[in-house]
């Protein structure tokens, strides 16, 4: 059964025509809330001004939209980020300061109210408080890790003191956000009947989340096995299926904004750039070559340490989530009878980015068609010949698609937990069976067993726990802060881009291809790649033999500088408030 938060209210919401944009005065204070005065008269008007916070601006997702990290590129365009010139004006992150103030300065009015209000019982507004607390601890959380030092203020701030107000020490506020998690577990339910909100789990699992991005490890572990004891949550049975459009408040889902498409909250991205050319998308945002190696066969070694690796077929015998989050092609499993110039069904069409399969097959109208995402036919199918697969299906073709987004869930839970009792070095089998139980889901729907993890080595375990991360979360949102909190985004944002060597593109599907791609890869029987990437101790691959070997090419160079570990202030906001000061570097 569909469940949505508090549904009425998106729809008054969208006729409304609430903006979110910025202006040209600080968004520290709320300009457009009710009039507390006349409003906040019954207990639905708490419920609705709360409501207000679950919009999906107030919950920003990075890479998933911007191409941040080191798991997708929009064919060789760089986002700022990996092009290294981020700035005090950078779009991304001026955005989400302005929007999370105001989100925050949304719920201090429904705060303030709470304390003064004569209308709720106790236990009304004990929990309406909870939530609130969750509310603008997420918020602040995302503030405070991507920015650092920001402004910290637990009431309103008029105007004229959101131009004098300073940076509060981040690891200040951190101890007032666990205070705040820590409320909102207390007061909040474990579930709802019906409409779904904030909840006990949700708080334990964002303090965990926010203690792990702090380094704080034993606050982490504390909160995420608090989350696993409430026993509300399981892993859902199916990986792929989990991220469908039609998979709607999942057993594993733990925090999420709801989308709807009748009351026109979908998606907000451009779907068509996911979408492949033969299903009438574009094929713009692509998983890189770095996402495709870094997964590890199912005996459980590394691509380059697994002698059932083939770079030819480089999905075959992988771990199954591949195959869930990249659409595959060539033999995926010994036996299949399938060839490296073999494609795949893809919602009902062929997939196939091989050059020579200039026709593939329309199964649902069982008939050729010609191939679109195949360089040899379209000079712009996918640069590095990969598409994304995870929770894209033929609903996405109509370009108005309703996915859950989903902020937290049980196995990101579970990851946390055993990351930080690793980095505790408190290794005990409560650690692997948290990470094998993740990877049993992985599993189960494959011809595999899962080779499981005994290692209780803290290095080999914290190689594991974070190969884990990449392979559960990818296009989750979740890889460009663990590149930052591993310290790892200068290594793993700093170098190259892959793609396919060039080769002719000609709509005749008669014509055959040729160029580089031909001579030096497709003819001597070495597709997809000429030889297997070596993995670092990082689990970071590395494509420098398949480059010098002429297997490969450069798509664009990436750089990321050590000031970027921060966001940058906006400026816009210290030209307003001579009390903000920049982070290093800006």
């Amino acid at each position: 059964m569909k469940k949505y938060i508090f549904n009425t209210f998106y729809t008054l919401l969208i006729l409304s025509g609430l903006c979110l944009q910025s202006c040209t005065e600080l968004d520290l204070t709320q300009k457009d809330a009710a009039n507390s005065g006349t409003w906040y008269q019954t207990k639905d008007q708490f419920r609705q001004s709360l409501n207000e916070s679950y919009r999906e601006v107030f919950w920003p997702l990075d890479e998933v939209y911007e191409g941040m990290d080191d798991d997708w590129q929009r064919r060789d365009v760089l986002n700022a980020i990996k092009a290294g010139n981020v700035s005090s004006e950078y779009a991304k992150s001026n955005t989400d300061w302005s929007n999370l103030y105001k989100g925050i300065a949304r719920v201090l009015v429904v705060v303030n109210e709470l304390e003064n209000q004569t209308v709720l019982t106790e236990a009304e507004s004990s929990q309406l408080l909870g939530e609130a607390n969750f509310l603008r601890a997420s918020f602040y959380s995302y503030l405070i890790t991507h920015f650092g030092d920001v402004p910290f203020y637990e009431q309103e701030l008029t105007v004229d003191e959101s131009f004098e107000v300073a940076r509060t020490p981040k690891e200040e506020i951190k101890l007032k956000l666990y205070e705040y998690y820590d409320n909102a577990a207390a007061t909040l339910p474990v579930s709802y009947n019906g409409l779904q909100y904030a909840t006990k789990g949700a708080a334990y699992a964002m303090k965990a989340r926010l203690a792990l991005y702090m380094g704080d490890f034993q606050i982490a572990a504390t909160a995420a096995e608090n989350c696993i004891n409430l026993g509300e949550y399981e892993l859902y049975e199916d990986y792929a299926e989990l991220f469908e459009p039609t998979t709607k408040n999942s057993k594993e889902t733990i925090f999420h904004i709801p989308r709807n498409t009748d009351l026109n909250i979908i998606r907000n991205d451009n779907v068509r750039d996911f979408l492949p050319r033969n299903h009438g998308g574009y094929a713009g945002r692509n998983p890189t070559w770095e996402l495709l190696a870094s997964y590890e066969c199912i005996d459980g070694l590394p691509i380059d340490e697994s002698p059932l690796f083939d770079p030819q077929n480089p999905f075959k015998n992988r771990d199954p989530r591949l195959l869930a989050t990249i659409a595959p092609f060539g033999s995926l499993e010994d036996g299949d009878g399938l060839e490296p110039d073999s494609g795949s069904n893809f919602m009902d069409i062929e997939h196939n980015p091989h050059p020579n399969a200039k026709l593939v097959r329309d199964y649902e109208n069982n008939i050729d068609i010609r191939n679109q995402d195949t360089r040899s036919i379209g000079a712009f199918a996918a640069f590095n010949g990969l598409l994304f697969k995870k929770g894209v299906t033929k609903d996405w073709k109509d370009y108005r698609t309703d996915p859950d987004l989903i902020i937290m869930r049980y196995a990101d839970v579970l990851l946390m937990y055993a990351e930080a009792k690793i980095e505790l070095n408190e290794i005990d089998q409560s650690v692997l069976n948290a990470l094998n139980s993740v990877r049993d889901r992985a599993y189960a729907n494959s011809p595999f067993t899962n080779p499981e993890i005994t290692t209780t080595n803290q290095a080999e375990l914290r190689y594991k726990v974070r190969s884990e991360r990449r392979a559960e979360l990818a296009f989750e949102g979740r890889r460009y802060m663990d590149l930052i909190r591993w310290r790892l985004a200068e290594k793993a944002l700093t170098g190259y881009t892959y793609g396919l060597l060039n080769v002719t593109a000609d709509a005749n599907t008669d014509t055959p291809p040729t160029g580089p791609l031909m001579d030096n890869l497709v003819d001597k029987d070495l597709w997809f790649w000429g030889q297997t990437p070596q993995i670092d101790e990082d689990g970071l691959p590395d494509f420098t033999g398949l480059l010098n070997a002429g297997y490969c090419r450069t798509l664009n160079v990436t750089t990321f500088p050590e000031r970027q570990y921060l966001f940058p202030i906006p400026e816009e906001d210290r030209l307003l408030n001579p009390n903000l000061t920049q982070n290093t570097g800006y």
